[in-house]
């Protein structure tokens, strides 16, 4: 039988991960005005999975 978690065991593994406190700490308004979890997008995924210690990144206009 698996050990349940402590709740500062669970928020210590969700600061350790930015997609999960994105996920369950920081809310957004989207394009219908409603307040919505912020969830990445594909391309912000594979740039967490793969960013080092110098990135540039470009704003398309």
């Amino acid at each position: 039988m698996a050990k349940k978690l402590t709740k500062e065991q669970k928020l210590q593994i969700i600061m350790n991960d930015f997609k999960l406190f994105s996920r369950n700490f920081i809310k957004i308004i989207d394009n219908n005005n409603e307040l919505v979890s912020f969830v990445l997008n594909p391309e912000q995924e594979q740039f967490m999975n793969e960013m080092s210690k110098y990135n540039i990144i470009l704003k398309g206009r």
